[in-house]
């Protein structure tokens, strides 16, 4: 699958929250099962994307979830709990950024070639990643929504000047593995026997358009622009 991520004019002084409501304007991708149908899931969850040029910005939509966390640290396993979760690789590589949050916005990052192979983020770096939370629970209905905005720096193994134009590989994930119901749903399909997200040769291409399309799309003749 190939995903075009659009520009979004962020302006100085903007909140996350400001920008997270912005997103809701922009083009909305809906993770399935098909990777793995066998395993019975009613969760729901979809994404948006877009970028600043300097920051991406990522928001999870997540449905019928089951809450269930643990009190971890940065950089332990997030993915036991309700986790949203973004792998990217740079540069036509094999090696790639895995980006995993749980919905209580405890993080973890590495990057490597494999799952076997990764070397964890400075945890200073990690928590430039700034992410917001929104959640309704209700019995054992969970539904959450979370806002990621991960600048450019902590991209540690690249020197990434801007997104705009900028072209990569990469996946998006909803997990839980350690909840009642585990469940494994991904953007891209995984042409695998047991859940494995760590899968670089699954990823789909990732295209970040230039500021200038943005801009192009904002004059087109017979819109309105205040």
């Amino acid at each position: 699958m190939n995903l075009q991520i659009k520009y979004l004019k962020a302006g100085t002084g903007v909140t996350l929250d400001q920008l997270s409501q912005k997103l809701n304007d922009y083009p909305v991708n809906t993770l399935t099962n098909d990777s793995w149908p066998q395993i019975p899931t009613i969760c729901t969850t979809s994404f948006i994307v877009a970028h600043t040029g300097q920051n991406i910005l990522l928001k999870f939509k997540v449905f019928n979830d089951y809450f269930g966390t643990a009190p971890r640290k940065i950089n332990e396993e997030v993915h036991l709990d309700n986790c949203v979760e973004f792998f990217i690789s740079f540069d036509h590589s094999d090696s790639y950024y895995n980006m995993e949050f749980n919905c209580q916005g405890v993080g973890k990052m590495a990057y490597g070639r494999q799952k076997g192979d990764r070397v964890f983020i400075e945890e200073a770096d990690l928590r430039n990643i700034q992410t917001l939370t929104t959640a309704d629970r209700q019995g054992d209905s969970f539904n959450w929504e979370m806002t990621w905005l991960i600048p450019a720096e902590v991209f540690t193994f690249h020197q990434i000047k801007t997104f705009d134009g900028l072209g990569a590989s990469g996946n998006f994930y909803k997990c839980g593995d350690g909840l009642p119901q585990p469940h494994f749903l991904s953007w891209n399909r995984i042409d695998a026997e047991l859940p494995d997200f760590h899968r670089p040769d699954f990823f789909g291409k990732l295209s970040f358009l230039p500021e200038k399309i943005a801009v192009q799309e904002a004059v087109k003749p017979g819109k309105v622009n205040f």
